[in-house]
């Protein structure tokens, strides 16, 4: 078939899509209900890290500094889609994606400690959109995926496996605002980084995961660690999972310069920690760095500040429930550096 053929066959299924249903075709590329089943089999009895490999494979993720790892199996359903009218004659129509993890967490002793699994059948138009908490451990997977940690416990292990003389900046946003868009509504903040005289880096502070309302409920969004809502007039709603994490910059001892912006050509603020060895700093971006937008009758304010801060402190923010430390961006390990 023409290139130019399949095209009009894809734009006249977008176009009878309101009056058309997408029927599956053939058997899906993966079984995920049976990786879950799978993955069930670790709670049976004992089990270590071998033990684990052997059962499900290549882990996708995995760290033994934090003794966790996380398996992923990706697929599709291919469908056709199939018009109620003028002509019923079926369409070539999008994939549902599939998509199967499972996080795994081991302890002092090598065997597994904690363990959640999950899958998602989401259609080309949702974003497969999936949260795992097992132990310490949180994985999101929307539409960056994530791996954090507790505070506490990150600690812990930054203290057991020391590196040559560095010191950490934990990067985090301002909590007294994201407590207060909760209430009905969320943040997001997406910096640029100049550190010392590197190029620049795009962080992802926290960016709220979305989970259609045809996937959950309001049950099961509270047991993920979301509040279910609705922000137009008189929709469905969904899902809203919102991030308590910070980000770690592991730096050498002495002093640096951090630029933060929001803009490619703005000057940003400019923060010079001086590190000492194994020291840490929590550096809170307020203002400007935020946008925030809050649930106003049946609208959204939008609420960003013209001013910019960025205040270091020893101490952690104080915050209304507990910070995670991310420890994988996006298929990159943060630490150890």
């Amino acid at each position: 078939m023409g290139c130019r053929r399949l095209i009009l066959l894809v734009l006249a299924a977008g176009a009878l899509t309101s009056c058309a249903t997408a029927v599956p075709v053939g058997k899906p590329t993966i079984d995920v209900e049976g990786a879950q089943a799978q993955a069930a089999e670790i709670d049976r009895f004992p089990i270590n890290r071998d033990g684990v490999h052997a059962l499900l494979g290549v882990p996708w993720l995995a760290s033994e500094t934090f003794g966790v790892e996380v398996y992923r199996l990706q697929g599709k359903q291919r469908n056709l889609l199939w018009p109620i009218a003028p002509v019923p004659v079926p369409l070539p129509s999008f994939s549902d994606k599939l998509e199967a993890y499972t996080l795994v967490i081991y302890g002092a002793d090598g065997n597994v400690s904690a363990r959640a699994s999950d899958y998602v059948h989401a259609a080309a138009v949702d974003p497969p959109t999936l949260i795992l908490r097992a132990g310490d451990f949180q994985f999101v997977h929307y539409p960056r995926d994530s791996l954090t940690m507790s505070l506490g416990r990150y600690l812990q292990v930054r203290a057991a496996h020391a590196t040559s003389p560095t010191c950490t900046v934990l990067l985090g946003v301002d909590p007294v605002r994201l407590a207060e868009a909760d209430r009905g509504g969320f943040c997001a903040s997406v910096v640029n980084l100049y550190l010392d005289d590197g190029e620049r880096q795009t962080l992802s502070l926290t960016l709220p995961a979305v989970i259609p309302p045809s996937r959950t409920s309001d049950v099961e969004c509270r047991n993920a660690g979301g509040s279910y809502e609705v922000f137009t007039g008189d929709g469905p709603g969904g899902c809203l999972f919102k991030p308590r994490a910070l980000y770690p910059l592991t730096l050498p001892v002495g002093s640096h310069e951090l630029r933060f912006t929001t803009g490619l050509f703005d000057r940003g603020v400019v923060s010079t920690p001086s590190c000492q060895a194994d020291e840490l700093t929590f550096a809170t971006l307020m203002g400007k760095f935020m946008l925030c937008l809050h649930k106003d009758g049946r609208r959204l304010r939008r609420d960003q500040p013209d001013d910019e801060a960025v205040l270091l402190s020893a101490q952690p923010p104080t915050a209304d429930r507990e910070l995670h430390v991310i420890i994988n961006d996006n298929g990159a390990w943060l630490y150890p550096p």
